[in-house]
């Protein structure tokens, strides 16, 4: 069997600025490789707390295609690099495979204006056999290079997609029938589920099983895996969802309940937050992936069996069901888009999105499958038939040029979509500028509309550009500093939002930290230059030499309570204390982390210091003596961003990469009550001056309040910033909040609710 030809209208040179563009990448990960000791790909496994592999490790370091980004920033996490220096290549990256792979077409138009052609897709090849009746699955090896089935003779079975020869033995094991086969996201593992109440994992490459079945479920099971691949999903007869780390094949939290029959389908959002299940009570219902909370009430329309998709953006939930329809949803608000789309003749059974979005494709009992536009919800081109019985699975190749469809007649059937059908370089082009739009911190953005619960937003505090990487309030509340990637440090007066003299400037990099002395009248600032300054508020003019020592971006500052003392922290692992009246240091640095130390707080009286780092601890330090005390504290698994201490200093909240938020006790070091759910990477974290508040604020863009003593949150998140908010700080009377972030903007928001 032929692969289907690529047309030869790729655009012009973008083969050639996509191989320099992950080269380019390539090498810059190599030398961060080499910088930090070239660990090995264990290692790496290791310091990401497997939420990478180790063969995922190697695939990102030799980019032999480009990783997704999610794996690239926690392999530069991994190596103390700063993901931001990867950013620009790997957009580059992005947009150059993008285009080599979608071909212009004569009349420009994206495939959403394009008229309906003569055909939607072309039978590739003789259809696959070797199942023995229904082939119930189906899905492709995200590099595309091989194709995965499963059918009702219990066996699994693995396919060259280029020649449509089976590679090796079927993988046999599944008692019963195997309905269900999916891909790690890195491709290392096959996941295969079905009617024996089990779950399976192989490896792809030898054919041969991984680890013990996974048992738990009775009758039916499906199977789902987490976008980033630190979980797998499964769901079945019995009604229930579960989770599993697929590292070592242990649950992870309590089974999920809520319907009322046999859960079928589920899917995953491309970023992980969100679970969606079908059941065969009609009803798709909604989880947070990281807590097992339902969301929102169930969506209901459909009756009988249901199936589910995201949108490869994650706008859009897709399902489908016995009755005939395929339904879209907003999965944020949990409300239907646009009418169903109606034509398919008997129950739908599988529902699966175009990797660019722009097609919907849908399969059933009426053994065809077809293809629509999810943007207007009308059919586009042709009916795919061929097969003699029900479609049961489809399955787009990562490439987007190819639609599997397996069904009733035991055979698997490959479709080369029509040229007219591909996306167009417009298409394209415009997906990409909204991701380099997501990812470029060079503009101002446009203000949002209120805020819920009547929250207003005070006007941001513009033109910090391309970032605002952290802020504080003086200590009479009058002034607040800004620090940012343009290498300057500015004052504002909060009451106005106007800037006050000019911005303080000296440092050569990113300005990473900024802290008042207590008396307020020195501005300590970090930077990636290596070096700590002092400024004089009053003048705008830096006191005295920079403070050198840190051999590599110093991360954070903070002033001792009674301000004889400056605590700083650096990439070269170590916390270093400071006299700001000789710019001398104090003591040996302290040492002890593993990575790079990510931020500093002091005890509100003075005789503790606590520190954070991307080895995932937190550690606490004797001021007096430089000293550890008591072990490292551990709970967190991923780099910890933020720390604060409560205003009586009864408290400790850390929060980071694991979307968390921990409170500790500094006198015993052990963790007091649950940990609160952000939902998201939490970057900044701060108390209110009277400790009833904690807030926060997230890679979702969004800040949120937190009841300092129960943990639930409050009110809805405040929403205006554009890209990850970096930092927040409480006005010293209380009164404001300030957050400041990626769009290079910091804002003020009342804090009392």
């Amino acid at each position: 069997m032929s692969s289907p030809a690529v047309p030869a209208t790729v655009p012009p040179g973008a083969d050639d600025a996509a191989v320099a563009a992950l080269a380019a990448l390539r090498d810059q990960l190599g030398h961060a490789h080499l910088h930090s000791g070239a660990p090995s790909f264990r290692e790496i496994e290791r310091r990401t707390s497997k939420a990478l592999s180790h063969t995922t490790a190697r695939a990102v370091l030799r980019c032999e295609k480009l990783p997704r980004w999610g794996q690239v920033e926690l392999v530069a996490e991994a190596l103390e690099a700063d993901p931001e220096d990867f950013k620009p290549l790997w957009v580059t990256a992005r947009a150059a495979a993008l285009a080599r792979s979608s071909p212009p077409r004569p009349d420009g138009d994206s495939a959403r204006t394009h008229r309906q052609p003569p055909a939607s897709a072309q039978q590739v090849g003789a259809p696959l056999t070797g199942h023995q009746g229904f082939v119930y699955a189906v899905a492709f090896h995200p590099d595309g290079r091989l194709l995965a089935t499963g059918g009702y003779d219990g066996t699994a079975r693995l396919w060259d997609r280029r020649t449509g020869r089976q590679v090796g033995d079927a993988l046999t094991g599944h008692a019963a029938g195997v309905g269900v086969v999916a891909f790690h996201p890195d491709g290392h593992l096959l996941a295969t589920a079905g009617d024996d109440g089990t779950v399976r994992l192989w490896d792809p490459d030898t054919g041969q099983p991984v680890g013990a079945p996974l048992t738990g479920h009775h009758g039916f099971v499906t199977v789902a895996f987490h976008p980033d691949g630190h979980l797998l999903a499964s769901a079945g007869d019995d009604g229930t969802v579960r989770l599993w780390d697929p590292d070592t094949g242990q649950p992870v939290g309590s089974p999920l309940a809520g319907h009322q029959g046999r859960v079928g389908a589920i899917a995953l959002h491309p970023d992980g937050h969100l679970l969606a299940a079908g059941g065969d009570d009609g009803a798709v219902r909604l989880w947070d992936s990281g807590t097992g909370q339902p969301v929102g009430a169930p969506l209901t329309g459909h009756h009988g069996f249901v199936t589910v998709a995201f949108h490869p953006d994650g706008r859009l939930l897709a399902t489908a069901g016995s009755d005939g329809t395929v339904r879209l949803w907003d999965p944020s608000t949990g409300r239907q888009v646009g009418e169903p789309l109606t034509g398919h003749q008997g129950r739908v059974c599988a529902v699966a999105f175009h990797p660019a979005g722009h097609l919907l494709a849908t399969a059933g009992e009426d053994g065809a499958a077809r293809l629509w536009d999810p943007g207007t919800g009308q059919p586009v081109g042709d009916l795919l038939a061929g097969h003699a019985a029900g479609v049961g699975a489809l399955a787009f190749h990562p490439d987007g040029n190819l639609l599997a469809t397996a069904g009733d007649d035991g055979t698997v059937r490959l479709w080369a979509l029509a040229a007219e059908m591909w996306p167009s370089r417009g298409f394209l082009y415009e997906r990409i500028r909204r991701l380099q739009d997501h990812l470029a911190k060079f503009r101002v953005r446009d203000q949002p509309a209120a805020n819920p619960q009547s929250i207003q937003r005070a006007p941001a505090l513009l033109q910090h550009l391309p970032a605002v990487r952290a802020l504080a309030f003086h200590p009479g509340g009058h002034l607040i500093a800004t620090a940012g990637e343009d290498g300057t440090t500015r004052l504002w007066d909060p009451s106005t939002c106007r800037p006050i003299g000019d911005p303080l400037t000296g440092h050569q990099g990113h300005v990473r930290a900024v802290a008042f002395h207590p008396d307020g009248h020195l501005i300590a600032t970090t930077s990636d230059d290596s070096t700590v300054r002092l400024w004089d508020p009053s003048t705008g003019r830096q006191v005295g030499e920079p403070l050198t020592g840190h051999t590599g971006r110093v991360y954070a500052v903070a002033f001792h309570p009674d301000g004889h003392l400056i605590a700083t922290t650096g990439a070269d692992s170590t916390v270093r204390l400071w006299n700001p009246a000789t710019g001398q240091q104090a003591l040996r640095p302290f040492t002890g982390h593993t990575g790079r130390v990510r931020g500093v707080a002091f005890h509100p009286d003075g005789h503790l210091l606590a520190t954070i780092g991307s080895d995932g601890t937190v550690r606490l330090w004797d001021v007096g003596s430089g000293q550890q005390i008591g072990d490292p504290l551990t709970s967190h698994w991923l780099a910890v961003y933020a720390i604060a201490f409560h205003p009586d200093g009864h408290l400790i909240a850390t929060a980071g990469a694991d979307s968390t938020v921990r409170l500790w006790s500094p006198d015993s070091g052990e963790q007091t009550g649950e940990s609160i759910t952000a939902y998201h990477p939490v970057n900044g974290v701060a108390f209110h001056p009277d400790g009833h508040l904690i807030a926060t604020t997230s890679d979702d863009s969004t800040v949120r309040l937190w009841n300092a003593v129960t943990g639930q949150p409050i009110g809805e998140p405040l929403t205006g910033h554009r890209g990850r908010v970096l930092a927040v700080a409480f006005h010293p009377d209380g009164r404001l909040l300030a957050t400041a972030g990626d769009d290079g903007t910091a804002r003020l928001w009342p804090s009392e609710m």
